[in-house]
């Protein structure tokens, strides 16, 4: 009787020295933010760019079109026009320009990021007549008014941002 005492003393000791085991969560994970993939491109970190905000409203300038060269580019520089509601903080962007020989459809694919997120992707079709416009056929959903300068390796690019506003964006080609 006294080993049978003693065997249970002993098994009651070592139950109390184990350890619980760890509660089950009932919540799941919050799975990370997923990248669509529009396109392959990737923005070159070390080329971000910090938004202007000029302190007084800032006149559009002109973009009269041109000739788009296709390649790829890389944002040099980002200015507010108007109540613009878009970027804080810098970005980096790459841009490609395409064009479909047979049907002269232009197509733009975009890899923005900032220093810490993930990139953000999509892709268009620039059309000029009869006003310049960008139909977004991936990561993005409808159309926007935009405008475009394009000169020898270089693109400037206006897109509508906001209900009042708009994003000048100039691209260097790689």
């Amino acid at each position: 009787m006294l080993k049978r005492t003693f065997a249970a003393l002993l098994l009651a000791s070592a139950a109390a020295c184990t350890p619980p085991a760890p509660p089950q969560s009932t919540e799941t994970e919050t799975p990370p933010p997923q990248e669509l993939a529009c396109n392959t491109l990737t923005p070159d970190l070390a080329r971000q760019v910090s938004v202007e905000t000029p302190p007084v409203a800032a006149i559009a300038s002109d973009l009269r079109g041109g000739e788009l060269t296709p390649g790829l580019y890389d944002l040099t520089s980002a200015r507010r026009v108007g109540a613009a509601t878009g970027w804080n903080g810098t970005r980096a962007v790459a841009l490609e320009v395409s064009e479909d020989t047979t049907t002269g459809v232009v197509t733009l694919n975009w890899a923005g990021t900032t220093p810490t997120s993930v990139v953000d992707r999509w892709s268009a079709t620039l059309t000029e007549a009869p006003q310049a416009r960008l139909t977004y056929t991936c990561g993005r959903v409808g159309d926007v008014d935009a405008s475009f300068a394009a000169a020898s390796r270089a693109l400037e690019l206006r897109i509508a941002d906001g209900a009042d506003g708009e994003l000048q964006l100039a691209f260097a080609q790689r």
